[in-house]
């Protein structure tokens, strides 16, 4: 093992790798895949020890072993084996941190002499009294924060919120956002702190909700005072009543069934080729993916791997539809086409699909998670290379719009956590080496 590798090898064996682990799996990362004789040298375990070490590997997915003779062996990505332990270390400290909360709470209700009874239920349309009320609400969290709130609501809590809640955040407070985000939410939305949670959803609340711990809720929108030709925020506040109790469980089953997450929505929020109208009661895509598994597997059975051009035509015209009625800009670079595609994917199907780009190597990986069918696990084993679904052809689409061929080079299932990984490699359509040709320029333009 070389003495660059060897703070790397000893930082992996608090991940629960063994030396000999340590050793042999970064031999196999740095200089991919070997046989037996060349991970002995390269990794200086001893050669009787190398096979057991990698069928241990394999088992944690961090190694593959190649099928025939020699034995060879090729190293993987890192997985959830090595992610697992840093999750429960930030949980171990985000218990400890909330534990001292805890503490400071129940000292400051000890020693408090003089203690002002909260009333149950509250409602004010002084606009200081609702601000003060909002902001009180947020500091006196000590597991959760929820806001639904629609455009006005976010205007309201970024002017007068913005520091408290970001604090609190920053104190380990779980801050979920639920709105239906429009182009005009982007610049506040993008000043909160990563440690905010975003969520989009599909419609706009006529009032603006806070909801602390599931035990303190305000509700406040603004409104207009005719006679003194001002405006105002009013704001009703509830304690420890039925109402939160019944809020708190709506909240949390919107979050878990309606709720997407914000930052895949973001590409399709932001392009200026689609309407904020059409995004706030999208139709769901009514062809199922048990219909273009059957149509995938009609074609492999009738033409074989010759249907992959035949695939890559319907990606075509079926992009060239949506132009028609959804997409009217298709975003100038593939990175940002991909995003777009993601956006689409969870809006439209519950699916979350995340595609990295790695431009330098032209490598595309996609990976599946999320309201996934059993068809896409059938898919899967089946070796189709695109999802069975009407995004898979569109992918297919923006890839011949972009100059490109794919060719998949992984193709994994992960039926535990319902996850389907896929690895393409890019090449250059011939006669688009370059640059896109002049009718796929126009065809750009169009989508325009």
């Amino acid at each position: 093992m070389e003495l660059q590798n060897k703070p790397l090898a000893q930082a992996l064996t608090r991940f629960g790798l063994t030396e000999y682990e340590s050793n042999v799996y970064l031999s196999l990362m740095r200089y991919g895949t070997c046989g037996i004789k060349d991970i002995t040298a390269k990794s200086r375990v001893p050669r009787t020890k190398v096979y057991p070490v990698l069928k241990s590997l394999e088992k944690q997915k961090l190694v593959s072993i190649l099928p025939g003779k020699p034995i060879k062996a090729k190293g993987l990505a890192p997985t959830s084996s090595l992610t697992e332990p840093i999750k429960n270390m930030e949980q171990d400290i985000k218990v400890m941190k909330k534990a001292i909360v805890e503490l400071r709470k129940i000292h400051e209700s000890a020693s408090a002499t003089d203690q002002i009874e909260k009333k149950e239920y509250w409602v004010t349309r002084n606009q200081e009294e609702s601000i003060k009320r909002i902001n009180d609400t947020i500091s006196s969290a000590s597991e959760k924060i929820v806001l639904s709130l629609n455009h006005e609501g976010l205007d309201i809590i970024f002017k007068n919120s913005y520091e408290v809640l970001n604090s609190v955040a920053k104190n380990d407070i779980d801050v979920k956002i639920l709105i239906h985000a429009t182009k005009q939410d982007l610049p506040i939305l993008n000043r909160f702190s990563d440690l905010i949670t975003v969520k989009y959803v599909q419609f706009s609340p006529e009032n603006n909700l806070l909801l602390a711990d599931g035990k303190e809720l305000c509700v406040f929108k603004k409104l207009v005072l005719i006679a003194a030709r001002t405006t105002t925020i009013a704001t009703e506040f509830y304690t420890g009543s039925d109402v939160c109790d019944y809020l708190k469980t709506e909240v949390e089953g919107l979050d878990k069934s309606a709720a997407k997450d914000f930052a895949l929505m973001m590409p399709l929020v932001s392009t200026p080729g689609v309407s904020d109208e059409s995004l706030l009661n999208p139709n769901v895509n009514q062809v199922s993916p048990i219909f273009y598994f059957y149509l995938m597997d009609t074609l492999y059975s009738r033409y074989g791997k010759k249907m992959d051009s035949t695939l890559v035509e319907l990606g075509r015209k079926t992009l060239e539809t949506l132009k028609k009625t959804l997409i009217r800009f298709l975003p100038p670079t593939l990175t940002d086409a991909l995003n777009l595609l993601s956006s689409l994917y969870l809006l439209y199907e519950g699916v979350e699909a995340r595609f990295v780009y790695d431009e330098p190597i032209n490598i595309i990986t996609l990976e599946l998670s999320g309201d996934l069918t059993s068809y896409y696990k059938t898919a899967a084993d089946r070796g189709f290379f695109i999802p069975p679904s009407v995004w898979g052809f569109v992918f297919l689409g923006l890839l011949d719009v972009f100059g490109f061929d794919a060719s998949t080079m992984e193709n994994y299932y992960n039926s535990n956590e319902n996850l389907w990984m896929l690895q393409y490699k890019l090449t250059r359509t011939p006669g688009k080496e370059e640059k896109l040709d002049v009718g796929e320029k126009e065809l750009i333009t169009k989508l325009t």
